[in-house]
């Protein structure tokens, strides 16, 4: 039994992506990580803060997106 809800649940699924949007984050966080990397062969100082910058950033996002967070009893 399909209702509005469940037939609205399986066209988000159905809907065609292009490529560049499904590699689109991807991307530019293999991009973020390699100049991260780069940085870090440049020099001391200012590049050695941006190496860490760069390749923090792929740490922080699957911190924030692969941990399951416990919600609030006011939520659930």
């Amino acid at each position: 039994m399909k209702g509005p809800i469940s037939s609205a649940i399986a066209s988000d699924r159905d809907e065609r992506r292009s490529a560049w949007q499904v590699f689109r984050a991807p991307l530019m966080i293999g991009l973020v990580s390699a100049a991260g990397l780069a940085f870090g062969l440049f020099g001391d100082g200012l590049w050695d803060s941006l190496c860490w910058l760069g390749l923090s950033v792929p740490i922080l996002l699957s911190l924030i997106h692969g941990v399951p967070w416990k919600r609030s009893a006011k939520q659930a």
